[in-house]
């Protein structure tokens, strides 16, 4: 069985309707109800002149109908006490009856809005039988608003000649309960049928058709058990009590609260015509007693009812939220299956792009192979000892480097070519045309040779809308002078004693193929080599290397086996240092490209 959603806030009574026909409609309705209930407890009045009698199930009316449906009501209910008022004490005898009338309908009104107000702001505008804590604020609500109510209402009774002043305590008494039970016992029943608790009703109306039987039962029982009790004088009052508890059980606040008004009734008719164990020597003493048996019954009823609709409400957020939860769940589900049918059709075409990269990895490796100089080239030349060690391992990034001797003056590019596949090797062979076509121009100036090199790139990779960077160093030795122009890690000049020295290269110019014109940002380094002395060139993941535990190879490193190896060949130099990065590394993959390039003066 699906409930309805939970209402827990009831209206505020502190709100004011527009008028029109529902707010006409409303207020008759109430001034009717008040009326027809104050006519039947004053017939119980023991003092009739003072409208003084202990059943006053028109301020229950008068407080259930404000806090139910609005405070606005006080307008209905304020012209029903006037009506009433004034027929009680003979208003149109006399200016002092009159003004007694007026006085006791402004009291009256004024205790059943505190009342109602008090048990609002008490309970946080909750329905006053929501928890149980609510019900004892709503409960000393009635009883203490009228208080002052009670106190007031006896004295000007009493003040205007109605009654003797000896009777002042029990008007006052009289005054006060029979109002503030009449709110305990009418006023839940207003609250519990009201659409501020369709929660209840619905349930209420569910077990109507499923357990009608039981309901007809309880009826019999109330009658029966009342008819023993109040008639017969058989002390079995305490019998009421579980069938009150089962309606609880069974029909919720709606038909434990019908039941205590069955049972008031019965039992206030039946008391005042000297029967039931309640019965005394004063029919006012008598009725004030049963209700306040009654009272009691109520209190614990409505305590029960609190406990019960708080359960049935933490059932219904469970409810709600299980249907939230499977919801979220089937969602969910098919979310990850969205996500992993994605999943599978990426790892596809990755697996597509990463054939694709392969064969255009291979292909810039054969490009590299076959522009990079080969040991004969580098023998060649007479005045140098030149060695080199380039590994491709990075499809994201090109090493390029290339040693040309013309006329005596050896012309030293190296450079990496940033971007992916087949572009960076396309790159690669225009920079390694470029540089021989420039170094058979004979012109020894590194800077001149970079700015040339610069606008033949620029001019390219705009035209093929490539996105590929190159860093470059250009570096031409003649006769012991290597002048030194472009950006690159930073030169290692090794004397030939071993001991190192660096030159930095990271601002002598910005990376090439970027601006057309980069006259401005070229600067040139010179480095005299004597016999035997040299220089070192890396990329960075060499020192950057990293062993099983993280630990980087570093320059430090770097220099000392350079230093310790540089009275050999270049070639053993080279070696020397590629052998103990692997030796470092261990089991470690290189990240990226591997290159390092050894050049001495011979001697």
């Amino acid at each position: 069985m699906t409930l309805p959603a939970r209402s827990v806030i009831s209206p505020r009574p502190l709100r004011f309707a527009q008028p029109g026909l529902a707010y006409v409609w409303k207020q008759g309705a109430v001034a009717v109800a008040y009326y027809a209930a104050a006519q039947f407890s004053i017939a119980y009045a023991t003092l009739p002149d003072a409208a003084s009698t202990p059943v006053w199930f028109a301020g229950g009316i008068a407080v259930g109908a404000m806090l139910a449906y609005g405070v606005e009501l006080w307008l209905g209910i304020f012209a029903s006490i006037l009506v009433l008022e004034f027929i009680f004490f003979k208003g149109w005898e006399s200016t002092n009856s009159l003004m007694l009338a007026i006085a006791v309908t402004f009291i009256a009104t004024l205790g059943k809005v505190i009342a109602a107000v008090w048990s609002d702001r008490l309970t946080q505008s909750r329905s006053p039988l929501d928890s149980p804590a609510d019900v004892v604020r709503f409960i000393l609500a009635a009883f203490l608003s009228h208080l002052p109510i009670g106190m007031i209402c006896a004295a000007l009774v009493c003040n205007f000649g109605k009654a003797p002043w000896a009777a002042y305590r029990q008007i006052f008494i009289t005054w006060w309960l029979s109002d503030a039970f009449g709110i305990v016992l009418v006023a839940p029943l207003l609250l519990a049928w009201s659409s501020t608790r369709s929660l209840d009703l619905f349930q209420f109306r569910n077990a109507i058709r499923q357990h009608w039987l039981e309901a007809a039962v309880m009826v019999v029982l109330v009658i029966g058990i009342s008819e023993v009790a109040l008639v017969d004088k058989y002390p079995v009052e305490y019998l009421l009590i579980p069938v009150i508890v089962w309606a609880a059980f069974r029909f919720r606040s709606p038909g434990a609260t019908l039941m205590m008004v069955l049972l008031s009734l019965l039992a206030v008719v039946s008391t005042a015509k000297g029967l039931g164990s309640f019965t005394r020597s004063s029919m006012n003493e008598s009725l004030l007693l049963l209700q306040s048996c009654i009272a009691a019954i109520a209190l614990t009823t409505l305590l029960l009812c609190a406990v019960l609709y708080q359960n049935d409400q933490s059932k219904q957020a469970l409810r709600d939220a299980n249907h939230s939860l499977e919801d979220r769940v089937q969602q969910r589900t098919a979310e990850l299956a969205q996500a992993n049918a994605a999943i599978v059709d990426l790892n596809e075409r990755l697996k597509q792009e990463n054939l694709r990269m392969a064969a255009e990895l291979d292909v810039v490796r054969q490009i590299q192979d076959m522009i990079l100089p080969t040991p004969e080239d580098l023998s060649a030349i007479q005045t140098l000892d030149v060695s080199a060690f380039t590994d491709l391992t990075d499809e994201d990034s090109t090493d390029y480097f290339d040693v040309v001797e013309t006329d005596g003056i050896v012309t030293l590019s190296v450079g990496i070519v940033g971007g992916r596949g087949l572009e960076s090797g396309v790159l690669m062979l225009m920079v390694q045309t470029a540089v021989r076509t420039l170094a058979e121009l004979r012109d020894r100036s590194s800077v001149r040779f970079l700015q040339t090199l610069n606008r033949t790139l620029y001019k390219n990779i705009e035209r093929l809308s490539a996105q590929q960077q190159l860093t470059l160093a250009v570096l031409n030795y003649l006769n012991g002078s290597l002048s030194v122009s472009g950006q690159h890690e930073d030169l290692v000049v090794v004397r030939a004693s071993g001991r190192v020295e660096r030159v930095s290269m990271t601002d002598l110019i910005l990376p090439l193929g970027l601006e057309f014109d980069i006259t401005a940002f070229t600067k040139r380094a010179s480095v005299e080599l004597q016999p035997g002395d040299g220089i070192v060139l890396y990329t960075s993941s060499l020192p950057s290397a990293l062993d099983e535990n993280g630990v980087m190879y570093g320059l430090d490193r770097l220099y000392r086996v350079v230093g310790q190896h540089w009275t050999q060949p270049a070639s053993a130099v080279h070696r020397a240092v590629i052998q103990d990065v692997r030796q470092h590394m261990g089991q470690e993959n290189v990240l990226d490209n591997l290159s390092l390039l050894v050049l001495k003066r011979r001697l």
